[in-house]
């Protein structure tokens, strides 16, 4: 079913939150733990809410709601978001405080923000939605099934919905990584991450919205044409055979995509299969990446879909992005990206 892109609103590593420009420069880390590039948190919440809210919260929150001025909506027909972590510095914050008054009694703020739907009700609360509000917290596929949802929200005539993914590298999960060595060695550059194709991923963070309608209008980004999700695909070629199925299921082929937007990750442990379906799969399609951008986390492909909001938008593929350049113009943009064991395609077309 296709839906149109009328907002988005994007908070992560990069200068991303100002929607008037697009990538305008690439930041640069040293370090395998990529933070968010905070907005101006005082244009949405005044400071006593400021005060009491937690990292993830405030950009999360934000992120929404930059989506909802971006499309010229008060008020969304829904909300549906994704999250695989939720909002696990505050949950440990509450836990620590409980085991250091030993479990009497303890601030209730910190519990109250400690829930994964606590981003999406928050954005509720101030845009006063009192609609159909849910959060998905499915892993890799948490994003995915919050554009699932929105998809069945159409169908009962639900329009203007609020569609968003969240989550934060929290020093207790970069301390996981490291131990379980996920990370690149450091020192590391994201810049360098492709050409070096050393073992590791860079841990990443972030927030994504968009506001997906039934209808375009003069601000539409483009079209988000359907999805598809699946799990621990036996071999390459079944991972082929997923993504020719799910082009010819809307209508499509590989011949009609201009661009590719691969979930890469610069680790050469978990890219072989990448690599592969970019050398022989996707032969004339112009291939981008992403990852050494924003990082890997679970729902990183909610800032792919930003990023391929923008390219619809724009007709314009910032340098810092393309792999390989076969000068296509982005009408047709296929996404495939993979989290461990969960792998997801998305399409979007050019209105």
């Amino acid at each position: 079913m296709t839906l149109y892109i009328n907002g988005i609103g994007c908070i992560s590593p990069q200068h991303t939150f100002d929607n008037s420009v697009f990538l305008p420069e690439v930041k640069e880390y040293a370090t395998n733990r990529l933070a968010c590039v905070d907005a101006d948190y005082a244009k949405f919440f005044d400071a006593g809410s400021l005060r009491r809210m937690g990292r993830l919260m405030k950009y999360g929150t934000a992120a929404g709601m930059i989506a909802l001025r971006d499309a010229g909506i008060d008020v969304p027909g829904a909300i549906t978001t994704g999250t695989a972590l939720g909002l696990p510095e505050v949950s440990q914050k509450f836990l620590r405080s409980l085991i250091e008054v030993e479990e009497t009694i303890v601030s209730p703020t910190t519990f109250i923000q400690s829930t994964h739907n606590t981003v999406s009700s928050n954005i509720a609360l101030l845009c006063k939605c009192f609609s159909h509000n849910n959060t998905f917290s499915h892993k890799g596929f948490s994003f995915e099934s919050a554009l699932t949802d929105a998809q069945l929200l159409t169908l009962e005539n639900t329009d203007n919905i609020l569609v968003g993914a969240y989550d934060e590298v929290s020093d207790y999960k970069y301390a996981a990584m490291k131990k379980t060595n996920e990370l690149r060695q450091e020192p590391c550059s994201n810049l360098d991450i492709y050409g070096a194709q050393n073992k590791g991923i860079l841990a990443g963070e972030g927030a994504a919205f968009f506001v997906l309608s039934k209808e375009k209008n003069e601000n539409s980004y483009g079209s988000f044409i359907g999805n598809k999700t699946f799990y621990k695909p036996e071999n390459k070629g079944e991972i082929r055979n997923h993504i020719l199925s799910f082009l010819q299921e809307n209508h499509s082929s590989m011949e009609e995509i201009d661009v590719i937007i691969t979930g890469i990750s610069g680790a050469k442990e978990v890219d072989e299969t990448r690599i592969e379906l970019n050398k022989n799969l996707f032969t004339t399609q112009t291939i981008l990446a992403y990852k050494h951008l924003c990082g890997e986390y679970m729902t990183s492909s909610a800032f792919a879909f930003w990023l391929a909001s923008k390219i619809l938008k724009s007709q314009q593929i910032p340098d810092a992005v393309i792999l390989e350049n076969r000068n296509r113009s982005p009408k047709n943009i296929l996404l495939y990206n993979s989290h461990k064991h969960n792998h997801s395609l998305m399409l979007f077309k050019a209105c």
